[in-house]
């Protein structure tokens, strides 16, 4: 990695990472440390500190990484888990920066693109203030980053230490996010496999494929066994009710869909029984009985949950049978949503408005003028129209390139598929949070872009 490295690019991308956090300090952004207390996804912080891999081995909710990665880090540094939290979250901005700087270097052969491009993504507003949310985001990205810098790697040689970087980067994303679905990581195998069938050390490869498929299925086979549930998250049902049954008019208000899917516990006693209470009493109580975690948060991760999901399933997939149309144009919406400013997401956007002019200029997020509802629908719209063209405009041109030339370059197979998937899915299950699903991968289409554009300016000096 070193030797692809200008030590002078090197040096400006520490001095503008320094710089730019300095300056946001100012801005009294800082991390938001209460979302480890209230955030739905995480186990209660007892559970962290106290009593992680039993938690982590009894959540149905959520995959595993994440929680450890937090548990971890909290029975470390205990009191100063905070402070610590702050300097690694900084830590993943500026790892992916060079992550992405090394990436371009090798795929584009121009003197300041990379570095231009790299820069443009360590001061974004979104990457400044997601290193300043306790959530996941960075932390994707970092993997999808790190297993992209050995697809490089593994094109020109087949080793093993090769194909674990690239393996075990997406393993861990499986088991961060349950959007990343087993049937995600089948996908790139398969892909990788065909790619390499002809190369000595395609059996390296099947290999690592073959146990990276059994250890992230044994997460669903355990879940399956214990839950009922074949999947790394027991909320699917309720993610998609958001979707489906937003902007419905006049719900009965004897059925489930009329009430907001994560409510707490006693908002559905109508729906549920206490069977769950028997069933799971004595496995881990904290976590699976409790309907409050860190004593007054929702915990999303109740057992209860099992069944309310299961039925908002159920009620989405009779209202997509009887009105598909209403469920399509949600779809739609969410679609628009995907390209919206990463700084549109609820979590972040009280941050976003200390730095509004930054990010008006920067993601052109129009919502920081927009008063009532109808102005925040026609100013997101408005604001994803950028990054709708620029991502349209980015694969037309490889497309292009892909029918005249008659290949697909690994790379951009990879990240395509990456982003193509985070699209469909996030567009089809969820309802206004898919701006940040899509900055997950933003690194990945800034290297597609800035392949598209050093192959035109290659052209123009021709």
């Amino acid at each position: 990695m070193k030797a692809i490295f200008s030590s002078r690019d090197l040096r400006l991308i520490i001095i503008a990472f320094i710089i730019s956090r300095i300056i946001i300090f100012f801005f009294s952004i800082h991390l938001n440390y209460q979302g480890i207390l209230s955030y739905w996804q995480y186990l209660d912080v007892y559970t962290l500190q106290h009593n992680l891999l039993k938690g982590v081995w009894y959540n149905h909710a959520q995959p595993p990484v994440f929680n450890l990665f937090l548990g971890v880090v909290l029975k470390i540094t205990g009191n100063q888990a905070q402070y610590v939290f702050i300097i690694l979250l900084k830590l993943f901005s500026l790892a992916n920066t060079l992550l992405l700087y090394s990436v371009l270097k090798q795929l584009i052969r121009h003197q300041y693109l990379p570095l231009i491009l790299s820069l443009i993504y360590l001061l974004s507003p979104a990457t400044i203030l997601f290193e300043n949310e306790l959530f996941y985001t960075s932390f994707i990205s970092l993997l999808l980053l790190i297993s992209a810098y050995f697809l490089l790697r593994l094109t020109k040689q087949i080793t093993r230490f090769n194909v674990a970087g690239f393996f075990v980067p997406l393993i861990s994303v499986c088991l961060t996010r349950s959007i990343y679905h087993l049937v995600f990581l089948l996908c790139i195998s398969i892909v990788i496999i065909l790619y390499h069938k002809k190369r000595e050390g395609l059996s390296t490869i099947v290999v690592s494929a073959v146990l990276s498929l059994l250890l992230v299925g044994s997460w669903y086979v355990k879940n399956y066994i214990i839950f009922d549930s074949f999947s790394t998250s027991s909320w699917m049902g309720m993610n998609i009710a958001r979707n489906v049954f937003h902007d419905v008019p006049q719900m009965d208000s004897t059925k489930i869909e009329s009430i907001e899917p994560f409510s707490k516990i006693p908002v559905y006693k109508n729906f549920i029984s206490d069977e769950y209470k028997q069933k799971y009493a004595g496995l881990n109580d904290r976590d699976l009985i409790a309907e409050t975690k860190n004593d007054t948060f929702l915990n999303a991760n109740s057992t209860a949950y099992l069944e309310i999901s299961k039925k908002y399933m159920a009620a989405s997939k009779q209202q997509i049978s009887r009105s598909p149309a209403s469920y399509l144009k949600n779809v739609l919406q969410s679609s628009i949503i995907f390209f919206a400013p990463a700084t549109r997401y609820p979590l972040i956007e009280e941050m976003a408005k200390k730095i509004k002019y930054y990010d008006l200029l920067y993601s052109f997020n129009l919502s920081h003028f927009a008063e009532g509802k109808q102005q925040r629908r026609i100013a997101l719209a408005l604001s994803a129209l950028p990054k709708l063209l620029l991502y349209g405009f980015v694969f037309l041109m490889m497309v292009r390139n892909w029918i005249r030339e008659k290949e697909i370059p690994i790379f951009q197979l990879f990240a395509s598929f990456i982003i193509i998937y985070i699209f469909s899915i996030s567009s089809l299950f969820e309802h206004y949070e898919n701006m940040r699903f899509r900055f997950e991968a933003e690194p990945l289409f800034i290297v597609l872009f800035g392949m598209v554009i050093n192959e035109m300016l290659n052209k123009r000096r021709v």
